[in-house]
């Protein structure tokens, strides 16, 4: 994992894409995740959260969907997309330090026409642009707590 290491800590944001799968990562990326986002690398007791080893730099979920927006609404069958994703910015992401960015979700592109796939794609590059100027997600959001 010497090579992946040395990677993730020049680069200086990590963006996976993947397809949401059963709520979460597929498994290489949770591979992925379990042996590059390691203790003694990205994070230490003492040495997470705000003071992780990775926290000069951003991280961004790119994530495609099966389902509808309306699917991953508040009131939608699967429910808020925040809540599921909760434990991958906040408990992996955040607690390796990272600065974490709100996710860039497409939804359901098998199903949406070309224009809606090329609309989705030039809405992913025109926010590319500005990436660098985006404020992180608060990592301790009430919301959460029901407040």
């Amino acid at each position: 994992m010497k090579p992946e290491t040395t990677t993730a800590f020049v680069s200086p944001w990590c963006c996976p894409q993947f397809p949401l799968y059963w709520f979460s990562v597929p498994a290489i990326l949770k591979g992925w995740m379990d042996r590059v986002l390691c203790q003694g690398f990205a994070f230490d007791i003492p040495g997470f959260y705000d003071s992780g080893f990775l926290k000069d730099k951003l991280a961004l979920l790119s994530i495609t969907t099966g389902g509808t927006a309306e699917m991953y609404a508040k009131t939608g069958v699967s429910g808020d997309f925040k809540y599921f994703l909760w434990p991958l910015q906040h408990g992996a992401l955040h607690f390796c330090g990272f600065k974490v960015l709100a996710p860039q979700i497409s939804f359901a592109p098998e199903f949406a026409s070309e224009e809606e796939r090329k609309a989705m794609v030039a809405s992913w590059a025109q926010r590319l642009k500005t990436i660098w100027k985006e404020d992180p997600i608060p990592c301790t959001p009430s919301w959460y707590f029901g407040q």
